[in-house]
């Protein structure tokens, strides 16, 4: 996620770039953890200064993270839990999700592309097991 050019793209939709929003940019950028909204607004809440917590709340997370999928900065993706979670990796690429943590990894699509036998494969392909955290436990 380019954060510079997400910003960009909501100044151009008229979007204000309030603290809440920006605080989570910055906790969405370069994270691998397809955290929840829960987990984000935990996160988010920590981020911001004190005079503007009070004014962020669950509903200015839904919010902005429905708003980063309308502009196509985030992509949603549903855990093992049904849960659904918020990946800042746009580019093309599949998940593999442990079925004891519920832990998500991303999968290039190179690595499903040689898999299909050099077929692409179209939306998302969904691999379930365990991660190396739980397989080694």
């Amino acid at each position: 996620m380019d954060v510079h050019a997400v910003e960009q793209v909501l100044r151009d939709r008229g979007c204000a770039l309030t603290p809440q929003r920006r605080a989570v940019l910055r906790f969405l950028d370069g994270n691998l953890d397809h955290p929840s909204a829960a987990q984000i607004f935990d996160a988010v809440t920590a981020l911001l200064p004190r005079t503007h917590r009070p004014v962020s709340s669950r509903a200015t997370i839904y919010n902005t993270l429905a708003l980063l999928e309308q502009v196509g900065a985030v992509r949603v993706v549903r855990g093992t839990d049904g849960e659904m979670r918020y990946d800042p990796n746009t580019t093309h690429h599949h998940h593999r999700c442990c079925e004891v943590c519920g832990r998500l990894e991303d999968v290039p699509a190179a690595a499903v592309t040689l898999l299909l036998h050099g077929q692409a494969a179209a939306g998302e392909v969904r691999f379930t097991g365990r991660c190396a955290g739980c397989a080694a436990a």
